[in-house]
């Protein structure tokens, strides 16, 4: 999604519903409906319900995929938990000027799943570029800006790390950076997100966790950030996510995710985006 510097956001209104689960990943998405963000959302209290269950599935060794889905509100949410010890995670640029699709930062052997990162803007032409701070490789791809997001997803050599952008740590310190926010789970698992402006939308989310970095991926017809923020702050065992720190990625038509190993699981974006985080396994 574009980061407009003056962007503004939308409320909504009143719809009646149930809860369902289903487990199978193979079964057709939520229709995406464009008046979604003035739907209401379901309660707090029916995601977890739908939590609870919605049993891991082992996809490979180290990573664990859930599906929580309520249907009567047009919503899936896959949460990807990779083990840190079996995994690396870099930051990924886009392979065309005007953006690239999920699939297309899969580029090196051992890839195995990719998720959109940070804002972008687009030119007159159509070019994207990044909105805020990005690191690839190590380079610094473009410089941090104040209206790009308040925190800083970070790979260094103290592995994967989620900070406020005023206390990342110096730039020769990280291998991989993206500028995104807002930080949804402030750490200690405290919610960091305060009231709830009813905007449902899909998004995309990095969750940190003792041994795991999860993934979430919010499809259909979306959720507020207040209620994303609470469910990723709530224990597993309760229904939610269990993080300990997290942090929002670039939304709406942006979001979109694939992973590719003994299965493909794609979750199909709306747009193009101009970098994306990707997980891969480590080479011999």
């Amino acid at each position: 999604m574009l980061l407009s510097r003056s962007a503004g956001i939308g409320v909504g209104f009143v719809l009646a519903a149930m809860v369902a689960f289903a487990a199978a990943a193979g079964a057709a998405e939520a229709p995406r409906n464009p008046d979604a963000k003035a739907l209401p959302e379901p309660d707090l209290s029916l995601l977890l319900e739908s939590g609870k269950a919605a049993r891991a599935a082992r996809l490979i060794a180290g990573l664990d995929y859930r599906l929580i889905s309520v249907p009567a509100f047009g919503l899936k949410i896959h949460a990807f938990a990779f083990d840190r010890r079996r995994f690396n995670l870099r930051t990924v640029q886009q392979t065309k000027e005007t953006g690239s699709r999920a699939a297309d930062f899969l580029e090196r052997p051992g890839d195995i799943f990719a998720i959109d990162g940070g804002f972008f803007e687009k030119d007159d032409q159509g070019r994207l570029s990044p909105s805020g701070l990005l690191v690839v490789d190590g380079a610094q791809v473009a410089p941090e800006h104040e209206r790009a997001g308040s925190g800083v997803l970070h790979v260094g050599n103290g592995g994967v790390a989620i900070a406020y952008r005023t206390k990342a740590p110096p730039l020769s310190a990280m291998e991989s950076a993206v500028q995104v926010g807002p930080i949804l789970v402030d750490p200690g698992g405290k919610v960091g997100i305060y009231t709830s402006q009813g905007d449902r939308r899909r998004r995309s989310a990095i969750c940190l966790r003792p041994g795991d970095v999860v993934a979430v991926v919010v499809d259909g017809d979306g959720l507020s950030l207040f209620q994303l923020a609470n469910l990723l702050a709530i224990p597993v065992e309760k229904g939610g996510v269990g993080c300990d720190v997290a942090i929002n990625l670039d939304g709406g038509p942006s979001t979109q995710a694939i992973y590719r190993g003994g299965r493909t699981i794609e979750i199909d974006g709306e747009s193009t985006v101009q970098n994306a985080l990707v997980v891969s396994v480590p080479g011999p």
